[in-house]
């Protein structure tokens, strides 16, 4: 059978859509090996930035070149980039030999496999786990419309997976040594709406983690506007849920979110966050950001980097605004200059970096909750409860929690020794 070499580009939905993929040719007889020893090459694509559309014209080039000198490898394009117009993309692409979009559904996408590579696959495999922590998306597709955003162009309207059908895939991975089950979606917290069911969301976490061998349950991410006390308050119950929380606010500016279509305003979402470290005292709160949004006055700006100050989050993930094909802001007519658009997120990026000093230095004395990943030489690695990635002195099972008290602190990681 032919090898072949997963390539994913973006966020965590690609991740866990690649390990589907290959899990299933690995099933079917396919041997997967390193990208320059592959006769297929699969690249999962992402769309939400242009910078991330560049990497993939960047890789098709290099595959290009080698496949013209070899013959392969058979090139295999994945995802939100051709899904933003598939007939489009062939025809751009003619050395491609394999296209894929983005399907909400496990059965649709093994289908569509096997049309590209023209022959049956097996059918039925039961997902196994490469690490301790897995991701399990619970929904695909976006219904909130941010004026900025192509994912419901690229994944569609939202669509939540049977609890069932989720379920039985975190079994599964449990069984493989999963020991943490990382629940995904767009909107992760909206799981269950497009059918009414207000409480759905809760509901599926809760039995998530009851089943057996979770030693912990994460989700990412979630909208501000559809997370609140009431939900905070049900979650609390849950024994093993991790304390963190991601919460892209992606403008401090009312003016800029209403811009947006975000449908929250920054003291709402001060609120929510200060909801979340009340009812979870000491919780990872991460956010994301826009800078440079299509109108974003200097003004505007400087009250998104007054309320970082404020709210102290742990980590940032920090872009430009990056305009996209199909989406209403692209065709907003007060574009930011390029010069501009640089200069403010290094400004906000520096100043991140200063603040997530700052609260790794507040860890130093606490006992976090360690679920080891991987062990090197003397030394333990893992994610607390927090979601900050620790270094553990010694050697240390994996899959087991341990529990560590903090004496470095660090911008992204921090480092301790177990206690009893």
């Amino acid at each position: 059978m032919p090898s072949f070499c997963f390539l994913t580009i973006g966020c965590q939905m690609n991740v866990s859509d690649s390990e589907f993929y290959s899990n299933i040719l690995l099933e079917s007889g396919f041997v997967e090996v390193p990208e320059e020893e592959a006769d297929i090459v699969f690249i999962n694509t992402c769309a939400v930035r242009e910078g991330s559309v560049h990497k993939l014209d960047s890789k098709l080039g290099e595959l290009y070149k080698r496949k013209r000198q070899t013959g392969l490898p058979k090139i295999g394009v994945v995802g939100c980039v051709p899904a933003i117009d598939l007939k489009s993309f062939k025809k751009r692409h003619k050395q491609v030999d394999f296209v894929l979009g983005t399907y909400h559904d496990r059965e649709s996408m093994q289908g569509a496999l096997e049309e590209a590579l023209g022959f049956e696959l097996k059918h039925g495999v039961s997902p196994r786990a490469s690490s301790v922590s897995v991701f399990v998306p619970i929904t695909t597709g976006c219904d909130s419309f941010c004026t900025y955003c192509i994912v419901p162009y690229t994944r569609g309207r939202l669509v939540s997976r049977g609890v069932e059908e989720i379920l039985s895939e975190a079994r599964s991975y449990i069984e493989s040594g999963a020991r943490e089950i990382v629940l995904l979606g767009q909107n992760v917290n909206a799981y269950g709406l497009d059918r009414g069911e207000k409480d759905a969301f809760v509901d599926l976490v809760q039995k998530v983690s009851e089943l057996p061998g979770v030693l912990r349950v994460r989700f990412i991410t979630s909208h501000p506007k559809d997370m609140n006390e009431e939900i905070l308050l049900k979650l609390r119950e849950i024994k093993n849920l991790a304390w963190f929380f991601h919460l892209p606010i992606q403008a401090g500016s009312d003016e800029v979110l209403s811009r947006m279509n975000r449908r929250y305003t920054v003291e709402d979402y001060k609120k929510l966050v200060a909801n979340v470290r009340k009812i979870f005292p000491g919780a990872g709160v991460t956010t994301d950001v826009i800078v440079g949004f299509p109108g974003e006055t200097e003004e505007q700006f400087e009250q998104t980097m007054a309320l970082f100050r404020e709210l102290r989050f742990e980590q940032a993930y920090m872009a430009m605004y990056s305009q996209r094909p199909k989406t209403p802001a692209a065709n907003f007519s007060d574009q930011v200059d390029r010069e501009e658009l640089h200069r403010r997120v290094s400004a906000i990026v520096e100043q991140q970096k200063r603040i997530a000093e700052q609260v790794g230095a507040d860890y130093v004395g606490r006992v976090l909750s360690v679920l080891v990943e991987n062990v090197e030489d003397e030394y333990s690695f893992g994610l607390s409860e927090t979601g900050r990635l620790v270094k553990i002195k010694g050697q240390h099972e994996k899959g087991t929690i341990v529990k560590v008290k903090i004496s470095k602190p660090g911008m992204r990681s921090l480092e301790g020794e177990p206690v009893q």
